[in-house]
């Protein structure tokens, strides 16, 4: 069955949408640049979208407004949160002073839950990854040992503005050489998984839509 012959309804539209955006997307290698940005539109349209509709369920809905519905007076932290996101919203149409403040807030706080989502997320867990612990096997011993070093002169290369030595100075230089190489085989591997992606479309094209060899 194939986006030509099939006899389901759904399935048919379905083929024939994933197949006309797969072409304007790799309309793009030849130099048509139009449908691509049109796609590029409708994908951004689409995940907006699908955020604010999860922003909506999983966020708003149960976590504000039906806790402030079933006792509107036992929860003024949260007629607090809809005064500052009504505020942050107005920001345009009020004088700066008023709006100044709550946007402030509102930056300053989302910018510490990065923060702290990527200390927590990302680097204690990476430290705790290169931790050489007891009782493993002499190659896990030696692994975590050279992450652990590796991942300590990495962070000795985000070091800026704090006075060096000579030993300092050449763990900074290798941290950064070793981040350079890291970056480098994240990018083989994302070009690498983007060119099976390539190869699956194609195949959906010629599988799926055409029918060819099936």
């Amino acid at each position: 069955m194939s986006g030509f012959f099939d006899t389901a309804p759904a399935d048919l539209v379905a083929t024939w949408v994933a197949a006309v955006a797969t072409l304007a997307v790799l309309g793009s290698l030849v130099g048509e640049r139009r449908l691509f940005s049109w796609s590029q539109h409708l994908l951004a349209g689409l995940a907006t979208g699908f955020l604010a509709l999860i922003a909506l369920t999983d966020v708003i809905g149960p976590r504000l407004i039906e806790p402030i519905a079933a006792d509107p007076a036992g929860r003024p932290e949260l007629w607090l949160g809809v005064a500052l996101a009504a505020v942050t919203a107005a920001a345009p149409w009020l004088p700066r002073p008023v709006a100044a403040l709550p946007a402030s807030l509102a930056i300053g706080t989302l910018a510490a839950f990065a923060l702290g989502g990527a200390v927590l997320g990302t680097l204690l867990p990476q430290l705790d990854a290169s931790i050489v612990r007891h009782g493993g096997s002499p190659a896990a011993t030696v692994g975590g040992a050279v992450a652990a070093v590796i991942t300590g002169l990495v962070l000795v290369g985000f070091l800026h503005g704090v006075p060096r030595g000579r030993l300092l100075t050449s763990a900074a230089r290798a941290g950064r050489w070793l981040l350079l190489v890291g970056i480098g085989g994240w990018l083989g591997f994302l070009l690498l998984s983007r060119l099976v992606l390539l190869v699956d479309r194609i195949g959906f094209l010629l599988g799926d839509w055409l029918g060819v060899g099936r």
